[in-house]
């Protein structure tokens, strides 16, 4: 309570990100505001809220819900809180005395470049980055986003319905004149923190040509790569701009369980993915998923071995989760194998989504975790890489992947 009274002292209003699994945190938060000042407008948005405008407000005592973009909504909120219209807004639900009350459907920005750049000078005490780097600073670090939404859509993926269904660009002039901003803000670090980076192909060369022609001396982390979009010369150009990391959503070894998630890709070029970034000197990152519905432990043994075989510096195996929004929850859910308001599922055979209990799913991630980290070459090569990149984070990794 100290702390949220600290933090909302002096503000005319309090907004929220609802995200699903922190959902009763965030109703905590927001009962503690109430109790301080309850006149203190509270907005909630986010992925949760975008997806269950109504249902988030039944369960967080907000006074209102955003859906989708918020940089609008926002001002109008502003607008109307302050007495300069009672109008619908769209995209915005209220609570009023006599229940909640919908606006008008929300109006995604078509324009990404209309939006001012983030006031990150709110933030620069905060040390963002550690996740990459421990040795980071604050004011060192900080994150960018070049598109909004993904022009895929994998079966276990959420992102596309929390998106709206829209995949929509910046220019390269308007990123290239952030970076700047960064860069002139003292900032040394960059995440590119795209649903899904950097497609379309001839976009991402145009990107990086153009930090290469502007000298933007930064360190750059790629969070969401796909392994089909990459290739030798767009590699060569994000190694001269100051990529350092990569980071691979692989999913599965097995070529049939990719087929199913509706991945388009196929297992040889994650090979060649994870082989092209090794070679350009990237810190190399590879994300697996375990438990698809008919996925037996021969197919996921499939997959460790290919983890095993290929150079990543890091990876995690994550048992699959049944998300709202996405192709796989909906469908269960109107098999009735899960509840509306079930809104994270692991698959597991209690509720008929895969042939394993959770808690033998959780021990074959466990398993392939430990199966990946505790190997001898690896371990020499962690060592290796640490000395090497005088980085310690590989350390910090290798220790955090043995943990339950």
């Amino acid at each position: 309570m100290l702390v949220v009274r600290q933090r909302i002292r002096g503000a005319d209003l309090v907004g929220i990100t609802a995200l699903t699994p922190a959902l009763p945190q965030i109703k905590a938060i927001v009962e503690s505001v109430k109790k301080i000042d309850p006149s203190l407008p509270v907005v909630a948005g986010g992925p949760h809220a975008t997806l269950f405008p109504k249902e988030t407000l039944s369960m967080v005592p907000a006074d209102y819900v955003v859906q989708g973009d918020g940089e609008d909504a926002i001002r109008r909120l502003r607008d109307r809180i302050l007495g300069a219209g009672d109008a619908p807004i769209p995209g915005v639900w209220s609570r009023t005395p006599t229940g909640v009350q919908s606006g008008p459907p929300p109006q995604p920005l078509s324009d990404l470049d209309s939006l001012p750049f983030p006031a990150r000078h709110l933030v620069h005490s905060y040390a963002y980055g550690w996740a990459f780097d421990p040795r980071m600073k604050p004011g060192e670090f900080t994150s960018l986003i070049t598109s909004r939404g993904c022009p895929f859509a994998c079966r276990f993926c959420s992102r596309t319905s929390i998106s709206s269904h829209r995949y929509r660009l910046r220019s390269i002039t308007s990123i290239t004149q952030e970076l700047h901003a960064i860069a002139d803000a003292g900032y040394h670090s960059v995440a590119f923190m795209d649903d899904c980076f950097p497609p379309p192909r001839e976009r991402a060369h145009a990107l990086f040509d153009a930090i290469l022609a502007e000298h933007l001396d930064l360190r750059f982390y790629v969070t969401a790569a796909r392994v089909d979009l990459a290739d030798r010369v767009l590699y060569e150009k994000m190694k001269q701009a100051g990529v350092v990391s990569v980071q691979f959503g692989c999913e599965s070894g097995c070529q049939e369980i990719l087929d199913f998630y509706e991945k388009r890709t196929t297992v040889a070029q994650i090979q060649d993915a994870v082989r092209l970034s090794h070679a350009m000197g990237f810190v190399t990152i590879g994300t697996f998923i375990l438990g698809a519905p008919h996925e037996t432990v021969n197919q996921m043994n499939t997959t460790v071995r290919l983890a095993k075989s290929l150079p990543f510096d890091s990876v995690s195996f994550l048992p699959l989760r049944y998300m709202a929004g996405s192709e796989l929850w909906e469908a269960a859910r109107r098999e009735g194998k899960i509840a509306s308001d079930e809104y994270i599922v692991l698959a597991d055979a209690a509720h008929g989504l895969s042939r394993y209990t959770a808690e033998e799913l959780v021990h074959l991630c466990q398993i392939a975790q430990w199966g990946f980290y505790l190997r001898p070459r690896y371990i020499a090569q962690i060592l290796a890489s640490t000395v090497h990149r005088n980085d310690a984070s590989f350390l910090r990794s290798f220790f955090a992947s043995l943990l339950p």
